[in-house]
């Protein structure tokens, strides 16, 4: 056998097993709502002011997720972003595990004025009302479970309610 070709078997061994790890990462973290609610129990109202919300993949209508917010930030399209530590890891996908520190994602729409002009429009005499925890609270989510097409992560976007727990 001659060099080139023990090379070109090593390559496609070494392909053919990132391809398997891949397999089985993604089986792993497909992501999956932890429960599902009754309709009511989120406010549909809110998907009127999602800036683009096309972008987004419905996978639960109406979900809870607890956790504890491991991050806040105010995103320009007037939301605020937290980064959940689900107790839940299934809710997680492969995007969540390797680009938000296997966070979830939590949107609250409106939360302050939007700096992106695009999404002035989305906020448009509403701002949201749902309580902001602080960062280390545990917490319980309810809202829209989706998956950000654009991003690939899934979130819980919007958000109805959240709640502290003790």
């Amino acid at each position: 056998m001659d060099l080139g070709r023990t090379s070109r078997l090593v390559m496609v061994a070494v392909l053919a097993a990132l391809v398997g790890l891949f397999i089985v990462a993604k089986l792993l973290h497909s992501g999956k709502p932890a429960v599902r609610l009754p309709a009511e129990e989120c406010n549909a109202g809110l998907w009127e002011h999602v800036y683009e919300r096309n972008r987004l993949k419905v996978i639960e209508a109406c979900t809870a997720v607890e956790g504890r917010v491991a991050s806040i930030h105010r995103a320009v399209d007037g939301d605020l972003h937290l980064g959940l530590k689900p107790d839940q890891k299934s809710v997680l996908n492969l995007m969540n595990v390797v680009h938000t520190q296997r966070q979830l994602v939590v949107e609250i729409v409106c939360e302050h004025s939007p700096a992106g002009r695009g999404a002035v429009s989305a906020c448009a005499g509403f701002t949201s009302s749902v309580a902001i925890p602080k960062v280390g609270d545990r917490v319980r989510v309810v809202g829209a479970y989706v998956t950000d097409t654009d991003n690939g992560w899934n979130e819980i976007h919007p958000v109805t309610r959240i709640e502290v727990l003790r």
